[in-house]
């Protein structure tokens, strides 16, 4: 059980307090960070097992809608009743969309990053639920890749605004 502020957090979860999204955007986006960050240690750990795979695909996949909102966050960017890779990703800034579509680690990202992002949107519900499907594809190269640059994204945006000490 985690200590809140005040106080033990219930049991039930359905009595869990949460974060004002309009008042809290500061505590929000670091702690969507560290979620982000923690879900994608952990998809890190896991692509060395190809057991773990519908397991690594969720996660890595969740890391970066979390990285994505994390930044949002950063911004002030309302993304409410927004879903999916693509359309948060479309919620950021301009310039940081482009710097992201132009420095992804992908091949031939010019033609496949707005590919990838379209056919992977949806990748945390599916992967999550990966036992409904008869067959599904994946693509793990892009996810991490995407993942990796959001991270390093977060992480520059929080250098630049002198708030170094939150990464340690």
């Amino acid at each position: 059980m985690m200590k809140s502020e005040k106080g033990f957090a219930p049991f039930d979860l359905s009595k869990t307090r949460k974060f004002d999204r309009k008042k809290d955007q500061e505590s929000l986006r670091q702690s969507f960070y560290k979620l982000a960050a923690q879900y994608f240690e952990v998809s890190c750990f896991t692509i060395k097992n190809s057991n773990w795979m519908p397991v690594t695909l969720a996660n890595v996949a969740f890391s970066c809608e979390l990285f994505l909102k994390a930044i949002l966050y950063g911004f002030g960017v309302d993304f409410s009743k927004t879903h999916g890779l693509k359309g948060l990703f479309e919620k950021l800034p301009q310039n940081e969309q482009e710097y992201i579509s132009k420095n992804i680690g992908i091949k031939n990202r010019e033609k496949e990053f707005y590919l990838c992002l379209k056919e992977q949107d949806q990748a945390f519900p599916e992967y999550r639920y990966m036992c409904e499907a008869k067959a599904m594809s994946a693509n793990p190269v892009f996810l991490f890749a995407f993942a990796h640059i959001l991270k390093f994204v977060y992480e520059s945006l929080v250098r630049e605004n002198g708030k170094d000490e939150e990464l340690r």
